[in-house]
């Protein structure tokens, strides 16, 4: 399934419901600090979290001003509040699956799936669909013809398709009046788009088809040394901390987990990571261009970390060690000494490397990504996110970052303002399509963006850009255009915008 759009509302600074439009491939939400960028992303992790699973709470996350209200006018309990909800198009892997399930229906264009989470935990999903295209699903697996399928999709509800097709069928030619005769049956097995509300057995396999959501900031960053004794009781006790998902996946790519670095046989286990971890750093390496003298290593001591109050003999821990080589210099330094930026690339491409390869759909959410990097790093990092990550899974990330934005991909951004103030508090966040006459703090980095872009065109040649000044350059070039490509030649990408 694609995600198509998500609603967010009664969640921190979203007091009234906002509609987000999800590309395809890759989503940018631009906005200021504090304006509810990363609240999109907290949101549509908890709907179906791939990893790091967090739970929606009355009290810390409903808008603070409206909770007692609510309270009250809910009989004391929020739990049956949806702060969060998303529509989602089946693929064609999820109606070969689903078909199945339900009863062989052939899933009209229009149908969708929607998925809720509430305030109590509960996560809900549902089939969505236009009444008239399942009714003309129905005529046509029957078999009825154009001008009967026509008259038959203009009446409002089940009832009356039913009643109309029975007396149509009376009074129709033989074949005619056989394949109409046969819409009330077909119709039955279209019950689920029609009705509200679908089997148990029917909403488990949409749900088990249900994309996840992967969310990665700062706080699941790497850390160069690991505990793996005590990494193995978080993960059994289920009381997992910063960074311990990334070091999980890290270990999974390996096919290891933190137990096997327990037993004897643990340089076999660590040169199964160190292979792991030569298949990470090519990938790191091949969009790091900063420094591409950097080796990954892993290593492995066991220190005394106390004694056993009972024998007196001392308690060994095995101590996971992650450094790097760099070839420049003929050092190895601890991994949580190399930059920021290094850091987090290489924690990120950790964390989602048990992902990357998987069938199923995962969402990708980046909270200001790569922050720490240089902005020619930034800008490595964004060509990673079109040219990789976004062709293989759905990516939405937030920014404040002119070097973390495509100008030529316009269409993908997202503006997130906070429009609450000191003598409006009651107004919250709303989300737009980017326009440059909107608030100019907001959309600072687009216009950075595009004047780098012209810079860098002006100045050293880089780019495909032609600027005009008025309207009628505009047409002249915009016709031009359309002739090329109506004689079958190559076009221009013409993009208008108007600047304050």
């Amino acid at each position: 399934m694609l995600l198509e759009s998500v609603e967010i509302g009664s969640f921190r600074n979203f007091t009234d419901k906002q509609y987000v439009a999800v590309e395809q491939d890759v989503t940018c939400l631009i906005g200021k600090n504090e304006s509810g960028k990363t609240t999109v992303l907290k949101a549509l992790h908890r709907l179906n979290p791939a990893n790091n699973a967090d739970a929606f709470n009355e009290t810390k996350d409903y808008p603070r001003r409206h909770l007692s209200r609510d309270r009250r006018r809910a009989a004391g309990t929020l739990e049956a509040v949806v702060p969060v909800s998303a529509s989602f198009v089946l693929e064609d892997g999820d109606i070969d699956v689903l078909a199945a399930e339900f009863g062989g229906v052939s899933f009209p264009p229009s149908v969708r799936v929607k998925a809720w989470r509430t305030y109590g935990g509960d996560l809900w999903v549902d089939l969505i669909c236009d009444f008239r295209d399942a009714v003309e699903a129905a005529c046509r697996e029957a078999g009825a013809e154009e001008e009967d399928i026509e008259a038959l999709i203009e009446h409002q509800d089940r009832e009356s398709v039913i009643a109309a097709a029975k007396e149509m069928a009376k009074t129709l030619t033989a074949a005619r009046g056989k394949a109409v005769g046969r819409v009330p049956a077909v119709l039955a097995k279209y019950d689920a788009l029609l009705a509200e509300g679908i089997s148990e057995e029917q909403e488990q396999a949409v749900l088990d088809r249900l994309p996840r959501f992967f969310y990665f900031s700062d706080y699941e960053l790497l850390k160069g040394e690991c505990d793996l004794n005590d990494l193995a009781e978080r993960v059994k006790a289920g009381s997992l901390g910063e960074g311990d998902e990334t070091i999980l996946s890290l270990l999974r790519l390996a096919g290891e987990g933190p137990d096997d670095f327990l037993e004897e046989e643990y340089d076999s286990r660590k040169a199964e990571l160190q292979a792991a971890s030569i298949e990470l750093s090519q990938q790191v390496f091949k969009y790091w261009k900063q420094n591409d003298a950097l080796t990954v290593v892993f290593d492995t001591d066991m220190p005394v970390v106390g004694t056993d109050p009972q024998t007196q003999q001392e308690i060994r821990h095995r101590i996971l060690k992650i450094e790097l080589r760099d070839e420049r210099h003929g050092v190895e330094t601890n991994f949580s000494t190399r930059s920021a930026g290094f850091q987090w690339f290489f924690s990120f491409l950790a964390a989602f490397g048990a992902y990357q390869d998987s069938p199923e759909r995962v969402v990708v959410l980046l909270d200001e990504p790569g922050t720490s990097l240089h902005g020619e790093a930034q800008g490595d990092f964004l060509r990673y996110i079109f040219g990789e990550l976004g062709q293989n899974q759905q990516v939405l990330y937030t920014t404040h970052s002119q070097h973390m934005i495509d100008p030529t991909r316009y269409e993908t951004m997202r503006a997130v303002h906070d429009q609450a103030t000191r003598e409006h508090p009651e107004l919250g966040v709303v989300i737009t399509p980017v326009s440059l006459s909107a608030d100019r703090n907001t959309i600072l980095p687009v216009e950075a963006a595009l004047g780098y872009t012209v810079a860098k065109h002006l100045f050293f040649g880089s780019g495909p850009h032609t600027a005009v000044e008025g309207s009628s350059d505009f047409v002249f070039l915009a016709q031009m255009s359309e002739y090329l490509v109506s004689k079958g030649r190559t076009g221009v990408n013409i993009q208008p915008m108007r600047v304050r």
